[in-house]
């Protein structure tokens, strides 16, 4: 076996290098360590906020209410009937005899608090450009939330198909998680990143 130089890879914490001439070093300083605690506080304080306002005073009914109504209308546009009630969570009954429970994890209640919290947390980028992303971002959310609840009604009515249903529901939710956070997020945070070295230019 032919010999020659090892590359090496190295980390290093608070500013010192671990690594040797040609390795590839990574530093995280305690002014990294501050801007994440920083990150995390206000991202902790907003998401409270937020939720105090959503559960508190709007309150957790009223919402899964909301999105099942909503839900529903856009069923109707799409040739379904039915109504909404509630119990210990909304329902919405078709006429074709299916039932879906909205529970507050189907509001995507969860996705929009994390999606603003993270947004607005994000400090270095100018407030005005946080709060668009936010207002977008949490839009955005919402709108793919009734795509999501919608498509699983009418995989529902259609098939009947207790595994298919299954399958398709865990894997929209799952679709939607990754989507809702992780997709929007990094799309506004090019966009914001962007404008904002352009700004500076």
């Amino acid at each position: 076996m032919a010999k020659g130089k090892r590359k090496e890879i190295g980390l290093s914490f608070g500013g010192k290098k671990a690594n040797k001439k040609g390795g590839i070093g990574f530093s995280f300083t305690k002014d990294d360590a501050q801007k994440t605690g920083r990150f995390l506080l206000l991202f902790v304080v907003v998401y409270l906020v937020l939720s105090f306002v959503a559960k508190g005073l709007i309150g957790i009914e009223a919402i899964e209410l909301s999105v099942a109504n909503s839900s529903l209308e856009i069923l109707q546009m799409l040739g379904q009937t039915g109504s909404v009630s509630f119990a210990e969570v909304a329902l919405i009954e078709l006429e074709s005899g299916v039932a879906i429970e909205i529970s507050e994890l189907c509001t995507g209640l969860m996705e929009f608090l994390i999606i603003v919290g993270t947004i607005l947390a994000s400090a270095g980028i100018s407030l005005r450009r946080r709060l668009t992303g936010a207002a977008v971002g949490g839009v955005l959310t919402v709108l793919l939330n009734f795509l999501r609840i919608v498509i699983t009604a009418l995989i529902i009515v259609g098939t009947g198909d207790l595994a298919l249903i299954e399958l398709t529901h865990n894997i929209l939710f799952r679709l939607f998680l990754f989507v809702s956070i992780a997709g929007i997020y990094l799309a506004w945070f090019y966009w914001a990143a962007s404008k904002e070295i352009d700004g500076k230019k």
